[in-house]
């Protein structure tokens, strides 16, 4: 299956095929500025050939045509503009990538988050629905964080208490932290500043955001099974980064390059994403015509201190810092109110929203359509770092 991977304006849309034995499937992706959207496209591209049908005794090849839109040409939450770029695109797949991601900003503008991130999502599936059109819906890990987890916020303090005492950079064994989803512990004498953490959430957890934020993007999946139901797609993803756009690695290195010092969140435990292994996840679950609810994120854990540290070590690896800046660990209650002294009022955030793949890693497995030479969706969070970190180098 041939992808045309391609940005266009409504003027610039490709006729379809007019044989009946090769009709062209359409998919449809919509925030194209978005930095998965980008990744979407990029990945496409390095597929190549792509085999819709899954059937060994078949050599059916169904091109796809592929059209990412910009809010300018496509407002999700104008349900007048999302019937008339259906008619003329005519969508098989919508993977919906437009969202508002404003975390702190939706706590002053709920209405607005929620128009994007609930009704918009509701409008497409509506759409979906009349054209006989599949919905991809990419959602958040904070949907969770209801879950007060006290130890991390004390094993944070500990840590913060431990820096300042000794002047040096310190935080919790990355290893340790990966591994911390064993029940075993094999460590009798176990560091004081090791920190019991919950398991990871897996699908059937009971959703409890914390944020304006959160709640609207709750609200969005909720609103795409209820018209729906069992033949909508959702994938919830967490900490996503990539080479484009506004994302936490690329603030960082901003940062680093031009501050001597940072203060970064030490109790808030996540797992950080790469946008071009979440598109590759997408592409999996998009060919094999996929429905349900997922989780996806790279393997292992941290908190926003260690994600900070491990750029910073490798990115003086790569030659993209040219000197180290102190980087302190700090809580999130301390962080809350050095913004409340600068008039900024923050979102609450999870302190654990580590998701559980193993849902989504199982159901690709078993039909996976796509050859790609690194297994990237699968790898630990510092090795999808390293891979997106050599891009910039």
């Amino acid at each position: 299956m041939k992808i045309v991977a391609i940005k266009v304006t409504p003027t610039q849309c490709a006729e379809a095929s007019t044989t009946e034995a090769n009709i062209p499937q359409v998919v449809l992706i919509t925030g194209a500025k978005s930095q998965l959207a980008e990744a979407l496209l990029r990945i496409a591209a390095n597929i190549g050939e792509l085999a819709l049908n899954s059937n060994a005794s078949t050599n059916t090849s169904i091109p796809l045509e592929l059209y990412a839109l910009s809010r300018s040409q496509l407002d999700i939450t104008d349900a007048a503009n999302i019937a008339a770029v259906f008619d003329q695109y005519r969508p098989s797949w919508v993977i919906n990538c437009a969202a508002y991601n404003a975390v702190d900003a939706a706590e002053h503008d709920a209405i607005e988050a929620h128009r994007v991130n609930a009704l918009g999502p509701e409008l497409l599936a509506q759409q979906c629905l009349l054209s006989g059109a599949r919905l991809l819906h990419v959602s958040s890990d904070y949907v969770f964080g209801g879950q007060a987890v006290c130890e991390i916020a004390h094993a944070a303090e500990r840590v913060v208490c431990d820096a300042r005492e000794s002047g040096v950079e310190q935080h919790q064994n990355p290893d340790s932290a990966s591994n911390s989803n064993s029940n075993s512990n094999p460590n009798p004498n176990p560091n004081p500043n090791q920190v019991h953490l919950p398991r990871p959430f897996v699908e059937l957890d009971a959703p409890e955001p914390l944020s304006a934020y959160g709640t609207s993007k709750l609200l969005g999946e909720q609103r795409v099974v209820a018209v729906l139901g069992d033949c909508a797609t959702i994938v919830r993803t967490s900490w996503l980064y990539g080479q484009d756009g506004h994302n936490f690695v690329n603030t960082m290195l901003n940062l680093m390059r031009t501050q001597s010092s940072l203060q970064v969140i030490a109790d808030q435990i996540g797992c950080p994403t790469w946008s071009d292994a979440l598109a590759k996840v997408i592409w999996q679950l998009v060919m094999q015509q996929r429905s349900g609810v997922f989780h996806y994120s790279a393997q292992g854990q941290c908190s926003w201190y260690e994600f900070a540290s491990e750029i910073q070590r490798q990115a003086l690896a790569l030659n993209l810092l040219s000197q180290p800046v102190d980087i302190q660990p700090i809580t999130s209650a301390d962080y809350t109110k050095q913004a409340l002294n600068r008039g900024v009022n923050l979102a609450k955030r999870p302190s654990y929203s580590v998701l559980n793949s193993g849902k989504l890693r199982s159901t690709l497995a078993t039909n996976n359509v796509l050859s790609m030479p690194e297994q990237i969706e699968w790898q630990d969070w510092r090795q999808q770092l390293n891979c997106m970190l050599r891009r910039l180098s």
